[in-house]
């Protein structure tokens, strides 16, 4: 059996790159409780009730099953068929090492290299879905905000921050949803066009034939994307939902609609790495959010951010679980080698 073992090495710029999203994440927690009483926040959590807890978790680990199944639609689109098992618990695993892996390197990379094992000769395209996957993961979170922003634009407008990121979360997101609108929608070639103008720029190499067949495939197989989407787009209320059960655990009771207003812009900001799972960022904005939306004490809004915090890495420490006992099995794969444009 081969070892499925993932060596941590850090170089120089990894290094660097690890201290200072640490640095950033010390620095972004001291700021906040030097305008928090440390001792409120703590006594919060400790009185955090345990049932929306628990189904905070359970919300967690229902979104690794759909990563999973969205994962797998995306490597239907080059005929590669791997049981979903399979994915999840890669999936899992990659979780676990996006929370703890030092530097960079994080779900991604520990994705690719998984599937590059167990996709022998599809390596290319295997990496692919992994790269398409992330892409629609961001695209859901901006589309998600630009649908819900404006049901809060009267108060996230209150103040000048919550001004200026709800403008820029909507100007992205917007063009995005404008770009997925006229992909799916649009039945010419406009678009398969322009990409296929761009990939023929690039010098003549068995990269930029595969890059064409790729493209070529990806335009074919719509209703896959469209799916991926869907998925994606639920997977992102689901972390709503995550945040919502963190507020109820310490008390605070906000319909869920207004989470949909701001949540999305947090998960957006997560997404920059800049700290070390988004602490910091992310405590930041639920204060100032919670704080403009419902004029929640900073001490409360805190305790949210870090129970959600906790949930999420509850989540994580299964995927270390998960890595120490799962071996992925040669016969759970089977490779279909399909033709551009053959469908679904």
């Amino acid at each position: 059996m081969q070892s499925y073992t993932i060596g941590v090495r850090m170089n120089r710029k990894q290094t660097v790159f690890f201290f200072a999203k640490a640095g950033f994440s010390v620095l972004a927690i001291g700021l906040l409780f030097r305008k928090a009483s440390l001792a409120h926040v703590c006594a919060s959590i400790y009185n955090a009730r345990h049932t929306p807890v628990v189904l905070g978790i359970f919300l967690c680990l229902s979104t690794i099953v759909i990563a999973g199944w969205r994962w797998q639609r995306l490597l239907g689109v080059f005929g590669i068929q791997i049981r979903l098992r399979s994915l999840v618990c890669i999936a899992q695993i990659g979780q676990f090492f996006l929370m703890f892996l030092p530097g960079p390197t994080g779900d991604d990379l520990t994705r690719m290299l998984y599937i590059s094992r167990l996709t022998k000769g599809r390596v290319a395209e295997a990496c692919t879905s992994v790269l398409i996957d992330r892409m629609i993961g961001l695209a859901a979170v901006l589309v998600l905000a630009v649908l819900c922003i404006p049901w809060q634009w009267q108060a996230l407008s209150a103040s000048r921050a919550s001004y200026w990121l709800a403008i820029g979360i909507s100007a992205v997101g917007t063009a995005v949803l404008l770009l997925g609108l006229l992909f799916f929608l649009h039945r010419g070639f406009f678009l398969r066009n322009i990409s296929d103008w761009c990939l023929q720029l690039l010098p003549a190499s068995k990269i930029k034939v595969e890059l064409l067949r790729i493209n070529s495939l990806v335009y074919s197989h719509k209703k896959n994307l469209a799916q991926v989407l869907s998925a994606a787009l639920f997977t992102q209320v689901l972390l709503c939902g995550v945040f919502y059960l963190a507020g109820l655990a310490v008390g605070i009771h906000m319909p869920f609609v207004l989470w949909l207003g701001f949540v999305p812009i947090v998960l957006a900001a997560n997404a920059v790495p800049i700290t070390i799972a988004g602490l910091g960022v992310r405590e930041y904005l639920m204060v100032l959010f919670l704080g403009v939306l419902a004029h929640i004490e900073a001490e409360q809004a805190l305790a949210a951010s870090l129970v959600a915090f906790s949930m999420m890495l509850a989540n994580s420490l299964l995927g270390g679980l998960v890595y120490i006992l799962y071996r992925p099995v040669a016969s759970t794969i089977q490779l279909n080698h399909k033709e551009p444009g053959t469908g679904n």
